[in-house]
C-alpha cells in the first residue's frame, strides 16, 4: 500500500513537471481539473505523513518493549541469585541450620605385618601404632564453625588404642590489629612442617622416627595460647610469619606431662618464596624449651630447620604435583651428670602420578634424645590410591635399622630388632572433610 502511494505521488510529480516543461506541446488544463488534482495530492500527502508517523511510532514501541524485556530478564536473574543464598537472615536472627557446625567423621584403619614379633614393634604404644594384626588407629569426629565474623571454633574428638580423647579443641580470633591471629585451648602448635598434621593427613602412614623419638606419636601439644603474626617481608621473602606458643603439655618424651611440669615455650619463624607460577619454597626455623623432669627440673631444648618445596603445574593440579619436605632437628637434654646432645633428620617426597595415584618415599635418621650413641634409620616407600576425595588406600613398605636397647622378656634389656614391615591403610571421611591449614 505504501509503495503504491509513493508511485502515485511520483507520477503526479512527473506529470506536473512535464506540463511545466512542455507547455507548448500539451494542451492547457482546465482550472477545475487542476483543482481536483491538487486536492487529490493533498489527500495523498496527508495519508503518507500519517503512515510515516505510524511506522515511526511502531519502531519506538518495539524498542521500548525490547528494553522492558531486557530489564525483566535482569530482574529474574537477581531474584535467582537471592534464592541461591544458602544462609538467610530474618529479623537479624540466624536460621537453625546456619548455627550448625561443619561435622566430619573420619576413620583410619590399617593391617600390618612385620618380620619381628618383638612387643616393642607389635604392640601399640607411644612410639609404635602396632603391627602383625588389624587395627583401628583412629576414628575422629571434627566440628568446625565460625562463631561470628571475628572468631571460629574447632574441636576434634578421637577414639584409638588408648580410648576416647580430645585431640584438639580451641578458639581463634582472626584478623586482629597489626596482622595478628590469636588461639587458645588445646591444640598442636606450629613446630616444623609436620606437627600440625593429624595422622590421616600424613604423606606416609607414620611420622618420621626423628619426630617420634622427640615427641612420640601424639605430636607436641597441650593447653595454652598462641599468636600468629604476619611480619614485614624479611630477606626478600614474599611472606614472613612468626608464631609464638606457650602451653602446659608434653608426653614424657622430651617434655614432661602434667600440670606441675611447667610451661613449654615454642617459637616458629617462616619465610615463603614464590619461585614461579608453578612452584614455591618455604624455610622454617623452630625452637622449643621446657622441663623434661618436673621433680629435678631438668630442661630440654629442641631446634629445627625445615624446608618445603612444592611444584603444582597451573591447570594440571588434578594430575601432577610434587611435594618435598625436609627437617633437621637438634636436641639438648639435661640429665643426671651432664647434657645429652642428639640430632636427626628426615626427608619426605610425594609425587602425584595422575588423577588417582601418588608415589611417595621417606628416609630418616635419629639419635635417641637420652643417649646419642643409640640411633635408628628408617626407609619408607608407599603407593596411594585415591578412589575419591573422601576415600584412599595406601600400600606401604618400611625398613627400620635399630641400634639401641629395649626391654625384653622378664624385663631384661636386649637389642632392639631391625625389621621389614608391610601394611595396608584405608582412610575415609563422611562430611565436609575440612582439614587444617597445613
Amino acid at each position: 500500500m505504501v509503495k503504491k502511494n509513493i508511485l502515485f505521488t511520483l507520477s503526479l510529480c512527473l506529470f506536473f513537471g512535464g506540463l511545466y516543461g512542455q507547455t507548448d506541446t500539451i494542451p492547457k488544463v482546465r482550472k477545475s481539473d487542476l483543482k481536483k488534482l491538487t486536492e487529490k495530492y493533498d489527500t495523498l500527502s496527508s495519508e503518507f505523513n500519517k503512515l510515516k508517523n505510524t511506522l515511526q511510532q511502531k519502531e519506538k514501541d518495539e524498542e521500548l518493549q525490547k528494553l522492558l524485556n531486557d530489564a525483566d530478564r535482569l530482574s529474574q536473574k537477581e531474584k535467582t541469585k537471592e534464592l541461591d543464598v544458602s544462609k538467610k537472615f530474618h529479623s537479624g536472627v540466624r536460621s537453625q541450620q546456619g548455627l550448625n557446625p561443619n561435622i566430619t567423621v573420619e576413620g583410619d584403619f590399617f593391617a600390618g605385618i612385620s618380620s619381628s614379633n618383638n612387643d616393642f614393634i607389635t604392640e601399640p604404644g607411644n612410639l609404635s601404632y602396632g603391627n602383625n594384626g588389624f587395627y583401628l588407629r583412629e576414628a575422629t569426629v571434627s566440628m568446625v564453625a565460625p562463631l561470628d565474623p571475628f572468631t571460629r571454633g574447632k574441636t576434634f574428638f578421637s577414639y584409638g588404642a588408648d580410648g576416647a580423647a580430645v585431640e584438639e579443641a580451641y578458639i581463634e580470633w582472626l584478623n586482629l590489629p597489626l596482622n595478628i591471629n590469636l588461639k587458645t585451648g588445646y591444640f598442636f602448635p606450629e613446630f616444623g612442617p609436620f606437627n600440625r598434621y593429624h595422622d590421616h593427613a600424613l604423606p606416609q602412614f607414620d611420622r618420621p622416627t626423628a619426630l617420634t623419638n622427640l615427641f612420640g606419636n601424639a605430636n607436641l601439644n597441650g593447653f595454652g595460647a598462641a599468636s600468629s603474626i604476619l611480619l614485614p617481608n624479611i630477606l626478600f621473602a614474599d611472606a614472613t610469619n612468626l608464631d609464638i606458643s606457650v602451653f602446659n603439655g608434653g608426653n614424657d618424651c622430651s617434655f614432661a606431662s602434667g600440670w606441675k611440669s611447667g610451661l613449654v615455650y615454642i617459637g616458629h619463624f617462616k619465610n615463603y618464596y614464590d619461585l614461579n607460577k608453578n612452584s614455591y619454597i618455604e624455610f622454617r626455623v623452630s625452637g622449643a624449651a621446657g622441663k623434661n623432669d618436673p621433680v629435678i627440673e631438668y630442661n630440654s631444648y629442641i631446634g629445627s630447620l625445615g624446608i618445603i618445596y612444592k611444584w603444582v603445574p597451573v591447570g594440571r593440579t588434578k594430575y601432577r604435583t610434587f611435594d618435598w619436605k625436609t627437617e633437621f632437628l637438634y636436641s639438648s637434654r639435661e640429665v643426671v651428670g651432664g647434657t645429652v646432645h642428639s640430632k636427626g633428620f628426615y626427608s619426605s617426597v610425594q609425587n602425584k602420578l595422575n588423577a588417582r595415584f601418588w608415589l611417595s618415599g621417606r628416609v630418616g635418621y635419629s639419635e635417641l634424645p637420652y643417649n646419642a650413641d643409640e640411633y635408628v634409620w628408617d626407609f619408607t616407600i608407599n603407593l596411594d590410591f585415591w578412589q575419591s576425595d573422601f576415600v584412599f588406600t595406601r600400600f606401604q613398605y618400611q625398613y627400620n635399622s635399630r641400634d639401641f636397647m629395649v626391654a625384653g622378656n622378664w624385663g631384661i634389656p636386649e637389642q632392639a630388632p631391625s625389621d621389614h614391615s608391610f601394611l595396608i591403610q584405608v582412610v575415609w571421611a563422611m562430611g565436609p572433610h575440612k582439614h587444617e591449614a597445613y
